[in-house]
């Protein structure tokens, strides 16, 4: 949803630290996609078919040189981060009045700073710890002995588990489960599996995003860790007693196997996986549906599974590639040689 705020292109320009050209006095009142119509909207566009759709007379933020004399916009270095920059000015404000909800259940012992805000039917348990600003929205679970850092938002249908540590400025979207059981069983011993209690629990850092519909397993024993400025998208799964670092990027329906660890700024495309026990190494990056079976360097760029320097998978594709085209002329080759040898076989 955009909420109309009338800003002129001088000072949006200023915003995403650009330069402005054209009719600086212009008011803008929103943006809209390179196709839209609006001239009281702005558009923004970083590639030359984008850049296409947009009308004469609407204003743009595209990169420098892109702007023709006359026409009005702003040139920047960086337009997706203009983008970004813009997109957040024309933002609805989520504010919320503090207060407890009277439909909430809140345990006598525990502690919700005089600036938070309990929604509707959240229930918090006895130990917690809610800190300033915080905001949990509507049927949210607060186990015992939780702590909310300030500032955190924690959308609908959230539930965190006990002793779970949330840091500050963090955002919590619907349906995500911290702080359940790690998947611990012992095979082999019996008729069915034997499960192992998980006795730790799961602390994440400061301004982490965590998408809908996610899970982290508390640890065994210790904890499970999530670094601070971590991202995470929906649908994703960390197991029991992972690591992982500052600054990671894990995608869509990433799994992180227990006591794997992912150092700083490690980036997890989508569906990629870490098997139990691997390291993987600062600013490395595994493909989408890359499997990282054993321990990854520094800095590198796996695909494939089991997963490998992305290179060196690229080139078995091409050969796996050509084997296709090769195979019918490999098995007219055998076919001769059978031949061959059924005619040497009735001469003899």
């Amino acid at each position: 949803m955009i909420v109309e705020r009338d800003v002129t292109i001088e000072k949006l320009a200023q915003l995403v630290e650009g330069n402005p050209l054209g009719d600086k006095g212009r008011v803008v009142r929103g943006v809209q996609l390179p196709s839209g119509q609006r001239q009281d909207y702005i558009a923004v566009a970083w590639q030359k078919e984008d850049f296409s759709l947009v009308g004469e007379a609407v204003a743009a933020v595209v990169p420098v040189g892109w702007l023709q004399q006359g026409r009005t916009g702003i040139e920047v270095n960086d337009p997706q981060l203009a983008f970004a920059k813009i997109l957040e000015f024309f933002a609805p404000r989520k504010e919320v009045a503090p207060g407890i909800h009277e439909t909430a259940v809140v345990d006598d012992e525990a502690k919700i700073d005089k600036t938070a805000s309990v929604g509707p039917y959240c229930v918090i348990k006895k130990g917690a710890d809610i800190g300033p600003g915080v905001i949990l929205e509507a049927r949210v679970c607060v186990g015992e002995f939780v702590k909310i850092g300030a500032h955190t938002r924690i959308e609908a249908n959230v539930v965190l588990n006990e002793e779970t540590v949330i840091g500050e400025e963090c955002l919590i979207h619907s349906g995500v489960v911290i702080g359940c059981d790690g998947f611990g069983f012992l095979l082999n011993r019996g008729p069915k599996p034997v499960k192992i209690p998980q006795l730790g629990r799961v602390r994440i850092g400061n301004r982490v995003e965590i998408g809908a519909c996610s899970t982290i397993d508390r640890a065994t024993l210790g904890e499970t860790v999530v670094g601070d400025d971590t991202v995470i998208d929906n649908h994703v799964h960390i197991g029991h007693n992972a690591k992982v670092g500052k600054g990671c990027v894990l995608v869509a329906m990433a799994g992180i196997a227990g006591s794997a660890v992912l150092e700083d700024g490690v980036v997890m495309a989508a569906r990629s996986g870490v098997a139990d026990h691997v390291r993987v190494g600062k600013g490395a990056v595994i493909a989408a549906h890359g499997g990282a079976t054993r321990n990854v360097p520094p800095g590198k760029i796996y695909s494939g599974f089991p997963a490998r320097e992305h290179e060196q998978e690229m080139k078995k594709q091409v050969v796996l590639g050509k084997l296709v085209e090769l195979y019918p002329k490999i098995r007219k080759f055998f076919k001769s040689l059978d031949k061959g040898s059924e005619r040497n076989g009735e001469g003899k």
